[in-house]
């Protein structure tokens, strides 16, 4: 038997009249383990100030977040590119309010030492150590030595002519830089050192492309793992990523969207913004869907789990995912076994999507579960 169960899901904001109803599905599912975790993406904050570099206004009642801590969430990052949307008043709100409400904020310091530090958490006889950067959004929202804010790592990036042919697609390489390599090898050492376990929560990737992982993905992941992680959870990109193993240790790349509210994504987005993600992304831009007003998402966006990774000491990490689907509330929704349409359809978008990542682990079903074991 696991020494304990961590459930973890992707991004999470709640910004409707009654917010309870965000999780009517899934609330057994956030509450049967004994650690809920989720990416925070947003700010619950009144009148504040917008940052200069917003490019949507992800903003909503403070009010809102005791529906996070009823629905079982025990803790949160915030180090991501919405959290500071509306400047440090709005971050500071958000914070002050998951805390009121008794659930862990990590990845944000006084300073950029605390911002890094990692977030300790004791069940029974166990201590879980949570460490959380981001490497997207504006630098505005980093904490520095005199200022607090989030982790930031700082990824460097390059653009080659793969096809010596002027005018395509380049080829995108993504390094941490080494000021970034050794400050994660610091902090994981650091959460090893006070810990039974750690859990690396990262704000990366590329958004809205089902599959595709940057380059630095997978470094950042290894390098955590060598330094004391034992599981890496991934979020960002609002559409489901794969699952990879370092030592025997699961990265899930994606979590995928959860229950995030984004209504009228035209009016609180800027124009520009909502372009580029068309003109880049095409169909799986961020615009308004016919039937969906508060996930403005391409459909295999809707496609999302519930992860339960059971921790054992002296073990390796055991994965297994609840498929679920969002459905035109916003609502995340259990995908059952007896759905034999839906649950074969999940498991084959499930393998395609590994498979264009170039993963290959075992992806199994057990039960009403769906089991990702190394290969």
């Amino acid at each position: 038997m696991d020494d304990l169960t961590l459930v973890a899901v992707g991004d999470v904001f709640l910004n409707r009249d009654d917010p309870d109803e965000s999780f009517a599905h899934v609330a057994p599912l956030l509450q049967a383990g004994n650690l809920t975790f989720g990416n925070s993406e947003g700010t619950y904050a009144t009148a504040p100030q917008a940052d200069d570099d917003m490019m949507a206004a992800i903003l909503a009642a403070p009010g809102n977040i005791a529906a996070l801590a009823r629905a079982g969430f025990d803790v949160m990052s915030v180090a991501n590119n919405h959290i500071n949307d509306w400047g440090r008043a709005g971050m500071r709100s958000t914070l002050e309010g998951l805390r009121q409400a008794g659930i862990r904020p990590v990845g944000f310091g006084r300073d950029v030492d605390e911002a890094f530090a990692p977030t300790c958490v004791t069940v029974g006889d166990r201590r879980i150590a949570f460490v959380a950067a981001s490497m997207i959004g504006s630098w505005n929202a980093a904490a520095q030595a005199d200022r607090d804010g989030v982790a930031m790592l700082e990824v460097a990036t390059q653009y080659h002519d793969l096809h010596r042919q002027p005018g395509s697609p380049p080829h995108v390489r993504s390094q941490l830089t080494e000021a970034a390599a050794a400050r994660v090898a610091r902090s994981f050492q650091a959460a090893a050192r006070q810990a039974d376990f750690v859990v690396g929560s990262f704000h990366w990737g590329v958004h809205c492309f089902p599959a595709m992982l940057a380059e630095y993905e997978g470094q950042l992941a290894r390098l955590a793992i060598d330094h004391g992680a034992d599981v890496i959870l991934g979020h960002h990109q609002h559409i489901l990523k794969g699952v990879d193993f370092h030592q025997g240790k699961p990265i899930l790349h994606g979590l995928g969207n959860f229950a995030f509210d984004l209504p009228g994504i035209e009016q609180i987005a800027k124009p520009r913004a909502v372009r580029e993600t068309i003109e880049i992304h095409g169909e799986y831009g961020i615009f308004s869907r016919d039937g969906y007003p508060t996930v403005p998402f391409h459909e295999e966006s809707r496609m999302t789990v519930v992860a339960h990774i059971g921790l054992k000491q002296g073990q390796v990490p055991s994965v297994a995912l609840t498929p679920c689907l969002i459905n035109q509330q916003g609502q995340p929704v259990p995908i059952r076994p007896a759905e034999e349409a839906a649950w074969a359809r999940f498991i084959v978008y499930l393998r395609r999507i590994h498979w264009l990542a170039d993963l290959h682990p075992r992806i199994e079903a057990r039960g009403d579960r769906i089991a990702i074991l190394p290969a």
